[in-house]
């Protein structure tokens, strides 16, 4: 599958596979103060695409704030792996994957990450369905480094 980019106002919807064909087109020509990319439904980055996607972030026009939203494992996976995948960019929020170990049931959580505290780590979810605990499905150290690299690229005070 080809990646689609759809546009309301600010918010991009960038929907199926970033590889060598992506066409990051419509992010170029924006002309706002923030452009938002929700990544929910992107499903695989290849070596290429990462390639490609860190060239698309740099030629958005600099002054222009980008944020992500609603970012699948794959592309966390990507953010923490690569610190140029992010750069210059705010990350609002991710999904983080667990799995219920009674009903056997894998569920990826919406995590805001202005909520998000790594002291005091991931909310609870739980399993209705078989009255049972989610559990992070990652490490939760590694799976939010990305976290870590946002906080080294900004300046001391």
């Amino acid at each position: 599958m080809e990646l689609k980019i759809t546009q309301e106002d600010n918010r991009f919807y960038l929907k199926g596979v970033i590889n060598e064909f992506a066409k990051f087109d419509p992010l170029f020509e924006f002309k706002g103060a923030s452009m938002i990319l929700n990544l929910k439904d992107v499903t695989r980055i290849n070596s290429t695409g990462v390639r490609e996607w860190i060239t698309a972030i740099e030629k958005v026009e600099p002054s222009i704030e980008m944020i992500f939203e609603e970012c699948p494992p794959v592309v966390v996976y990507q953010m923490t792996m690569i610190p140029n995948f992010t750069s210059r960019v705010k990350v609002k929020s991710v999904y983080a994957p667990h799995y219920c170990e009674e009903g056997d049931i894998q569920k990826d959580f919406l995590i805001e990450m202005s909520e998000y505290d790594r002291e005091e780590g991931l909310p609870e979810f739980w399993c209705e369905e078989y009255d049972a605990p989610y559990v992070f499905d990652d490490d939760e150290e590694s799976y939010f480094y990305f976290v870590d690299l946002a906080a080294a690229e900004q300046p001391q005070r």
